[in-house]
């Protein structure tokens, strides 16, 4: 990192003193970042599992800390004599944040073009064919990615991480046309003009709009499209679902694969494909870890695969877990409890399986009588093993490792692992890496996946005649494929256009090129190649003396991070209270503060918010002076103010959330409040304040929500939520009007609203879902305010005055356009777009005429998302007509 910050720094810019770094071991779905806002890189230490990355460039430590470092610096970037650097004054957060308006594709796509160029010679994912043949794959097809797909995050698109594929194939263009200091050039003037835009930047930096940069982009790869068609005679296998990834299709039998699938419009899981009658049936839903590994038992009975499992209390915390599935009983088991164990395969009379460790995985051994017991096998500083294979006959292991930042292939036995792996591999390339072993049933032969002809195929190696066959010749990329029970077809994955797809090959449409001995027979580097650049020797003797001392935030993180403004509605009356808020939060962000401070009918208000998770489950202290409106019968429509200061201890427990989505919330509170109240215009007080010491719970149960990718609204599931609030001792509170005096007795005062959400799904296959729900509220005082649970439909207040109100409501959602395009010089990109049918029926229980206890709202409405530079809205307009015969245009929730 030391010694790769010049590097970066004359790539973008920026520099950085006493910037936190924070490594964790605590999760496995190993990530790293950095945030603008309470600034600082983190990176969870155990490796990244899957194919995402590019072996070659070395272990996950190697791969994102060049990375981050670019993030980092480029967020550090304010310019001189700018706007950036003027708000950095203020808050140093909110001036990062201009950063945060440059499109995503171009933050990532530096970084991954720095990966590429600067840390290995074969590394970064620029060079890495699973990658890039994503793009290939698409540009080929009438499926193109546009500029503004090529920049922007997509939620409903595959690829979801099209951005750093975009992003990185337009950053090297750029760098490869108008040279290396192209990017440096733009972001400078960005940062002295950020409202222009980054397209303007562009537009200075090369002389060309965005529009034309990308007509020469797009006529750049067009003369070097792949025009050579695929040679391979597959069987396609026919999907019914939208939007498909499959992964690993392996053979239950002769005429019946099972493979892991997530769509558009079905849930993720393990599904079985009948080839006969060309079937598909979901058998398991789940998650499952990144590298999508599982294996079967000999006869087929069994198959143990590996799930991410949610910690209860801690957030962004997860680990991989084992579960077994017997298809004969249909029943799931966890064989593991925080185990952290992955890629299982049998072994005889055991199991074995990779372990979490730090940036590196172990492999372990369990016996397979109850999955305990577990026996380290095999760990080694320099390498990580990523995969392995048993021969189902005499039990030959084949080990797929990365060593030193070349993925290569090892055959050994059960007890000479240790010893065969220090010494050369079996099958190791230059410039590639191998993935995907499966060994015949019978035979001595091995099927993996390479990616050293700059596409991954699928290979033979025939052990007997140490030989190697190259059987597929896919267009942009064949993988992860498995023999059938007699070794005559293989199931396979292939890449076409933005799909993953299943695919059968038999054994006489095999391809048969021999792969040449000098390219699959290379001898290892003894070191560390990723590490040339990463730590020269002045570095580490100077990593000598840095001395360490335990964690303190200290005082300095109290100064405000961000200052923002803002503006609310208050209570639903078409009246605004605008102000600023300041947020600041500590580097572990372990504390935390709020503090909005606003103007509101000539008074000034405020709500400070302190937080603090030290501990779990952690407590937080909240100070407000607030403004709302309350209806009191006989008195209309009164200004309220309430301030207080409150201790609450807010609880979270999630219980499930694999696919389902099952958790707990529950925040206890106790308030020493003074209300009082004033005429609707705020401008006289109509009583003197009331001491009151009020004690609040509020909790919500999420039970099994689902909500598959294009969902607008989860398809199944239960939210069930309560706010109860009682006055536990307190003043009278006397309201006085020329007119009327009403005397409410505090400590008799008790409120509760609360309600049920249920979602069903008669047309899943088309995302669309109904959700269907009741909301209630009563109360013996001006405890709540009761247009809580009206629809905004009704533009108007319904029964204000009312302490008990009933709500019945239901709301359908019909996706009509997934459009997911947009621009980079107007950075208007829009997600979707849908129509919501929606009605609310609310009831007044204590009228005595029964034709005037309802009003009932029918609506109908479109609503998109879409997002404005890096900012997300949902927005809608609809019409909502009552029963009474009124009719209401309006912007709103519905």
């Amino acid at each position: 990192m030391e010694s790769q910050y010049p590097i970066v720094q004359s790539l973008v810019g920026g520099e950085l003193k006493n910037f936190p770094i924070i490594l964790n071991n605590y999760n496995d779905r190993s990530n790293g970042f950095v945030t603008p806002f309470n600034f600082r890189s983190e990176i969870e230490l155990p490796p990244i599992k899957g194919k995402s990355l590019n072996p070659q460039t070395g272990d996950w430590l190697t791969n994102v800390g060049p990375h981050e470092l670019v993030h980092a610096l480029q967020f550090s970037n304010l310019g001189e004599y700018n706007v950036p650097r003027f708000v950095s004054l203020f808050s140093p957060d909110l001036a990062r944040m201009f950063h945060g308006a440059i499109p995503m594709g171009m933050h990532e796509g530096i970084a991954v073009y720095h990966e590429t160029e600067q840390v290995t010679a074969h590394g970064g994912r620029g060079q890495y064919p699973f990658f890039t043949n994503q793009f290939e794959a698409t540009f080929n097809s009438d499926q193109r990615w546009s500029m503004g797909q090529l920049m922007q995050t997509t939620s409903y698109t595959r690829p979801f991480g099209r951005h750093y594929i975009g992003g990185y194939k337009f950053t090297d263009w750029l760098h490869s046309k108008y040279g290396d200091d192209i990017t440096r050039q733009a972001l400078d003037f960005y940062l002295d003009f950020p409202f222009l835009g980054y397209g303007v930047a562009l537009r200075h930096a090369t002389g060309l709009w965005p529009g034309q940069l990308y007509n020469d982009f797009e006529s750049y790869h067009e003369d070097r499209l792949n025009t050579k068609q695929p040679t391979s005679r597959f069987l396609e296998l026919d999907v019914p679902y939208e939007g498909p990834e499959i992964r690993r299709p392996k053979w239950l039998s002769d005429s019946r694969l099972i493979f892991y699938g997530s769509f558009y419009n079905a849930r993720p899981g393990f599904y079985t494909y009948d080839l006969t009658t060309r079937k598909m049936q979901c058998l398991i839903t789940t998650n499952s870890v990144r590298d999508f590994q599982y294996d079967l038992s000999a006869d087929r009975s069994q198959m143990i695969f590996s799930y991410y499992e949610t910690h209860p209390i801690y957030d962004h915390t997860a680990k991989t877990e084992l579960v077994q599935y017997d298809f004969k009983t249909h029943q799931e088991k966890q064989l593991t409890k925080s185990g952290r164990l992955y890629a299982p395969v049998f072994h005889g009379d055991e199991l074995l399986a990779l372990k979490t460790h730090p940036a590196r995985s172990k492999l372990f051994s369990l016996n397979t009588y109850n999955y305990s017991e577990e026996k380290e096998i095999f760990s080694a500083p320099n390498q990580e093993i990523k995969t392995v294979s048993i021969h189902p006959e005499h039990g030959q292991l084949a080990i797929v490792s990365n060593k030193n930042g070349q993925q290569a292939l090892w055959i050994t036995g059960r007890d000479d692992i240790t010893e065969q792996l220090q010494k050369e591999p079996d099958i190791a390339f230059k410039k590639g890496s191998v993935f995907d072993p499966d060994w015949h049933p019978t035979d001595n032969k091995l099927l993996f996946s390479a990616d050293f002809s700059g596409t991954m195929q699928l290979y033979e190696y025939d052990l007997s005649r140490q030989q190697i066959r190259q059987i597929t010749e896919s267009k942009f990329n064949a993988f992860e494929g498995s023999y059938s029970p007699d070794g005559n077809r293989v199931a396979f994955v292939r890449q076409e256009d933005n799909k993953r797809l299943p695919a059968v090959l038999e054994r006489t449409a095999f391809l048969n090129n021999t792969v040449k001995r000098t390219l699959w027979e290379k001898r290892l580097s003894p070191e560390p190649v990723s590490f040339t650049d990463i730590i020269t020797d002045s570095v580490a003797q100077a990593s000598s003396d840095w001395k360490t001392s335990p964690y303190s935030s200290g005082l300095d993180w109290l100064k405000p991070r961000t200052v923002l403004p803002f503006a609310d509605e208050v209570s639903n009356n078409n009246n605004y209270q605008a102000g600023i808020s300041l947020h600041s939060v500590n580097t572990l962000s372990t504390q935390s503060y709020s503090a909005d401070l606003s103007y509101f009918k000539e008074r000034g208000w405020y709500d400070i918010t302190y937080q603090n998770k030290t501990f779990w489950p952690g407590f937080k202290l909240r100070a407000f002076n607030e403004p709302s409106y309350r209806s009191a019968s006989g008195l209309g429509i009164l200004g309220r103010q309430e301030r207080s200061l409150a201790f609450s201890v807010p609880l979270k427990i999630d219980l499930n959330q694999n696919v389902y989505s099952t958790s707990l919330f529950v925040a206890p509170e106790i308030r020493q409040s003074q209300i009082r109240f004033y005429d609707a215009g705020f401008n006289d007080t109509i009583s003197d304040f009331a001491n009151i010491t009020a004690g609040n719970i509020y909790s919500q149960l999420n039970f099994r929500l689902q909500q598959n990718i294009r969902d607008v609204q989860p398809n199944t599931g239960i939210i069930l939520f309560s706010e109860v609030e009682h006055y536990l001792s307190g003043d009278d509170l006397t309201i006085g009007s020329p007119n009327n005096e009403v005397t409410f007795s505090s400590p008799n005062t008790t409120a509760l609203r609360g309600g049920l959400y249920g979602f069903i799904a008669p047309f899943k296959r088309w995302n669309q879902s109904l959700r269907i729900g009741v909301r209630g509220l009563t109360q013996s005082g001006l405890l709540f305010d009761n247009q809580s649970i009206v629809s905004d439909a009704f533009g108007r207040r319904v029964f204000g005055s009312a302490h008990n109100l009933l709500s019945v409501n239901t709301r359908y959602t019909i996706p009509l356009f997934y459009v997911d395009d947009g621009g980079l010089l107007l950075p208007l990109y829009l997600s979707n777009i849908y129509l919501v049918g929606f009605t609310d029926t609310v009831f007044n229980p204590n009228l005595n005429n029964w034709q005037d206890r309802g009003a009932t709202v029918f609506g109908l409405g479109i609503r998109t998302r879409f997002r404005i530079s890096n900012l997300s809205f949902d927005i809608g307009v609809g019409i909502g007509f009552e029963t009474q015969g009124k009719t209401q245009f309006f912007i709103g929730d519905f």
